[in-house]
């Protein structure tokens, strides 16, 4: 399984919180879940193959190897459950209802944690992270549409038990926003929002429509890794330091004053 092919998978199933209708898939986007997991599609014969490696998979990836052996289980169970429905105990079906109902969103679960398992770690997903928000095209709808979606992120950050600090906010003048920017900080923060990145889209009856007709706004979203705090040495011994002076007429002033120095560090030739 490429990392390319995780990568545009996760992206495309990452939970969005969205604000108004649903919207048409795109058709760039990765097949959808349950095609993922058919039998014969992509994830299902990774699974397989891995399955044959059982022993192998414990050691390399066992809390991948543990989501798999679930999903087969809750399967299994799903699979016999399903010929209660035509039973002739009227109660007896309904409870086979309610369990195909809750197994069913239990297989859903864990087929998404398994494409976050298989997609690559970063070494920034243990960092801290800078969000930014902006509002796009739609006026001051997008601006309120900006709004709700930071303070959705600040009661997120919340429900995660992060620290969430306001760099910068910019209010518009009904109440929405035009940009602000805060510092989230916490256990996986950065890996948890990275793919929050990019533009979000709106479409609904905005409060200053009095028409009652649907307007589409947009606004962005830029997700930056905190970069670690490390103790650089560098050896005096590695610095060539060259100065200049200026030449010609002017004085002793200029004749005597380095006007100009260079700093070369002689390993990586950085200047």
């Amino acid at each position: 399984m490429r990392p390319r092919l995780l990568w545009g998978v996760a992206r495309c199933l990452w939970p969005r919180r969205a604000v108004g209708p649903a919207r048409r898939p795109l058709s760039s986007c990765s097949p959808p879940l349950e095609e993922l997991f058919a039998r014969g599609g992509p994830l299902r014969t990774f699974l397989e193959r891995q399955a044959g490696s059982e022993a192998h998979l414990k050691v390399r990836r066992p809390e991948l190897a543990a989501v798999i052996k679930l999903l087969n289980q809750k399967e299994q169970e799903l699979r016999e459950t399903e010929p209660l429905l035509h039973d002739e105990n009227e109660d007896l079906r309904k409870l086979a209802e309610n369990e195909i109902t809750l197994c069913q969103k239990e297989i859903t679960q864990l087929k998404h944690q398994i494409i976050l398992l298989l997609v690559p770690s970063e070494e920034t997903d243990e960092n801290d992270l800078i969000l930014e928000v902006t509002a796009g095209v739609g006026g001051q709808e997008a601006m309120l549409f900006t709004s709700e979606i930071f303070d959705m992120y600040q009661q997120y950050a919340a429900f995660k038990r992060w620290h969430f600090e306001t760099l910068e906010y910019f209010p518009s003048e009904i109440g929405g926003l035009r940009h602000a920017s805060a510092s989230i900080g916490g256990s996986e923060a950065y890996r948890h929002m990275k793919f929050e990145g990019g533009v979000h889209r709106v479409q609904r009856v905005p409060k200053t429509e009095k028409q009652g007709r649907i307007h589409t706004s947009t606004m962005t979203v830029a997700i930056l890794p905190q970069p670690t705090e490390i103790n650089l040495v560098i050896n005096p011994k590695d610095l060539r330091i060259d100065t200049k002076r200026a030449s010609g007429a002017g004085g002793q002033h200029v004749n005597t004053t380095d006007s100009a120095v260079r700093i070369v560090h002689l390993p990586t030739d950085w200047k």
